[in-house]
């Protein structure tokens, strides 16, 4: 039997991070993170497929965590979970790092369609 797809989600409000994991558990295998630095070593050490992540972050920046995760695992679907337009906070020529955007307050149906085409986008 296959593994399900890990999602791992970052955001250091404690309400939006634990309706993430509620909405996407099962079918899949989430990973929590509130800051920057855990993230990273959690993206190293696990096989993660799909980020929901909050670009403001205490310590280290969202932008930061976009870049350090990409540079770490290219292929990796970056969805950004955000109450304003990311892209005020993301370079122009970062924003390719971006598979998506999801806005605060977000819909269930919305967060699991765009987590699954994240998912099958890795799995391509």
């Amino acid at each position: 039997m296959p593994q399900p797809a890990t999602i791992l989600v970052v955001d250091d409000e404690r309400g939006p991070r634990e309706s993430l994991r509620l909405t996407l558990h099962p079918p899949y295998r989430v990973l929590l993170a509130a800051e920057g630095q855990p993230a990273l070593s959690l993206g190293e050490q696990e096989a993660v497929d799909v980020v929901l992540l909050d670009l403001r972050l205490p310590g280290l920046s969202g932008l930061q965590v976009l870049e350090q995760l990409k540079a770490h695992q290219p292929a990796l679907a970056v969805i950004v979970v955000r109450g304003s337009d990311p892209y005020g906070l993301v370079p122009a020529e970062r924003r390719d790092l971006i598979f998506a955007y999801i806005p605060k307050p977000f819909s269930v149906a919305q967060v699991r369609e765009t987590v699954n085409r994240a998912v099958a986008f890795r799995t391509q």
